[in-house]
């Protein structure tokens, strides 16, 4: 095994375990929930980055760990070790399985919460990638045609700042849809 074979399971392990902690947080496991560990980590069995068998281990290390070890021990030991694009790729992760099963559990919320002020997201970034992710998640808007997102006037608008080959890392702007008073 390479270091960046272990670096990478290193990654693929602490993402696992986020994830764990809002799949447990209310007690109550859904298949959809526990689906979303091999779903988000199975790609990388495709890729032959993991095996199987790793994966399984993977998954199995997390639930366990998130068990065992307090959130926010477990926030103290990885804040300082994700970069920035991983904190966030981790909080749209947590968030997108919080709403896998269609319903937010308090306790969901709460682990959710904690990793966002842990890894300090700003709340507009927050508020951008929440209403992304439950739009994506919202498959009411094929079921019903009076759905409000159906409405004609409905705009999403999500601006890329900075080229991913400049000197300048990428900016997402956010422009909020006018709330309805």
């Amino acid at each position: 095994m390479t270091e960046q074979d272990g670096g990478s399971r290193r990654g693929l392990t602490i993402l696992a375990r986020g994830l764990a902690y809002v799949i447990n947080a209310d007690s109550r496991t859904t298949f959809e929930e526990k689906a979303k560990i091999v779903t988000v980590l199975g790609k990388h069995v495709a890729r032959g980055d993991i095996s199987h068998g790793q994966l399984q281990a993977i998954a199995d290390d997390a639930f366990l760990h998130s068990e065992k070890v307090p959130i926010e021990r477990f926030l103290d030991d990885v804040k300082n070790t994700l970069t920035p694009a991983q904190k966030a790729s981790m909080v749209i992760n947590l968030y997108d399985a919080m709403l896998v099963d269609g319903q937010v559990a308090t306790g969901e919320r709460t682990v959710v919460d904690k990793f966002i002020a842990s890894f300090e997201i700003d709340r507009q970034t927050m508020r951008a990638l929440r209403e992304v992710i439950m739009l994506k998640n919202d498959t009411g808007l094929f079921a019903d045609s009076r759905h409000p997102f159906n409405e004609p006037t409905f705009r999403l608008q999500l601006q890329l700042i900075g080229a991913f080959d400049s000197e300048t890392p990428p900016e997402l702007q956010y422009k909020p849809r006018d709330e309805k008073k």
